[in-house]
């Protein structure tokens, strides 16, 4: 599984201010709440966030920074449903469509190569590279008794 996901406490705070230039070696994706990068903002490593791994809430996102290459998918509902809209690139407004809607989104590296992590009982399979697309899986757990 994809390391970095919402689960784990990777998805730290942030600040960045249109002036201060944005270091794609950073790596990450920044969420703000704000257009023109301003406001409030979320630093996201690869993988998938719900509403509740949101610091800022739902419906609050306005602009994004995505490094080079990456990709991330915004869905106006929570668990990745609703509408929804790529960004492959950093965009200062997602534009009327999207602003403060946002529920739930999924960040993807494009070096990424496997499934990630949901929940303990679903994830989120690859089935596109480039651009990455998923679909959510179910993940049942038995035990096997053998006679």
């Amino acid at each position: 599984m994809l390391a970095g996901t919402g689960r784990v406490p990777s998805a730290l705070p942030m600040s960045i201010t249109p002036t201060e230039e944005y270091s794609v070696a950073d790596r990450n994706v920044t969420v703000h709440t704000e257009r023109g990068y301003r406001g409030r903002s979320q630093t996201l490593k690869p993988g998938a966030y719900d509403a509740s791994e949101l610091k800022e809430g739902e419906d609050t996102i306005s602009s994004v920074r995505v490094p080079d290459g990456w990709t991330v998918c915004l869905y106006e509902d929570p668990n990745f449903t609703g509408r929804s809209k790529l960004l492959t690139s950093s965009t200062d407004y997602v534009g009327d469509d999207f602003n403060n809607v946002t529920s739930s989104l999924i960040v993807a590296d494009p070096a990424a190569t496997e499934d990630i992590d949901v929940d303990a009982k679903s994830l989120m399979r690859l089935t596109q590279g480039f651009p990455p697309k998923y679909e959510q899986v179910m993940v049942l757990s038995f035990t096997m008794v053998g006679e």
